[in-house]
């Protein structure tokens, strides 16, 4: 037992701040604590640990937003959300995932700028391209844990308010994560290693949430979407950064 006291440590910590920008952002826990975790743990225990715990995370934002959330525009991007889980694995078994991993960091630093200087409705919020994205977001979730910024760039570009955003995501995510957390246990990727760390995990998940709670209620609207774009923009920056340091 003593043998897995460091892996409680880091992954807690990373939690903790993961949890910290998911709740004030809506997006963006695996962004934020899988850095810190992989470098302690493999990728696969990371993706399961983070998926798992984030959905208590999930359970509060939804109930804490609960009279902004969009239900019927979210119940197709769900549906297609869910669709993609079952192609997580499967896709990335054909495709070089640091490539894909670099695809996906560019369009995501490149869709925030585009979004955060062309402040109208942008095609990000035609129903045809938030659903496609909403399957591949599921696809995505489920395999890497990453996507999210993709579903918050066309939350913003549908001129979603603050708590929309906070309430509505987390609502997909639940649903998405839920059915990958799902296909870990029958799979055997949730090993008691998993169980551990989710464990110790899901506390310094709910403090983030907190901190973020108080933090979030200081920004105006227009100051949040300045905030969203920021950590959407940096989310990027980073995936990217990780991407070409691990393929060297």
């Amino acid at each position: 037992m003593t043998d897995i006291y460091p892996e409680i440590i880091v992954t807690s910590l990373a939690l903790l701040f993961g949890s910290f920008v998911l709740s004030s952002a809506g997006f963006g826990i695996a962004i934020a604590a899988s850095p810190s975790m992989l470098m302690i743990l493999d990728a696969k225990t990371t993706v399961v640990v983070i998926n798992t715990v984030s959905l208590a995370v999930f359970v509060f934002m939804i109930v804490q937003n609960r009279s902004q959330i969009r239900f019927r525009e979210m119940v197709s991007p769900i549906c297609f959300g869910m669709l993609g889980v079952p192609f997580g694995l499967l896709i990335l078994d054909f495709i070089s995932t640091t490539l894909l991993g670099m695809a996906i960091s560019i369009l995501i630093i490149g869709l925030g700028i585009y979004v955060w200087f062309y402040r109208s409705r942008t095609f990000m919020s035609n129903s045809l391209i938030f659903n496609a994205t909403s399957f591949v977001v599921g696809a995505l979730l489920t395999s890497t844990g990453i996507g999210g910024p993709l579903m918050a760039i066309a939350a913003v570009s549908r001129n979603w308010e603050r708590d929309s955003v906070r309430g509505s995501l987390p609502l997909y995510y639940l649903v998405v994560e839920g059915t990958a957390v799902t296909g870990y246990l029958f799979s055997g990727m949730f090993t008691l290693e998993v169980a551990i760390l989710t464990s110790f995990g899901i506390v310094p998940a709910l403090l983030g949430f907190a901190l973020a709670t108080l933090l979030v209620r200081k920004f105006a609207e227009n100051q949040y979407r300045t905030y969203l774009l920021a950590v959407i923009i940096a989310a990027g920056v980073i995936s990217f950064a990780k991407e070409i340091t691990t393929s060297f």
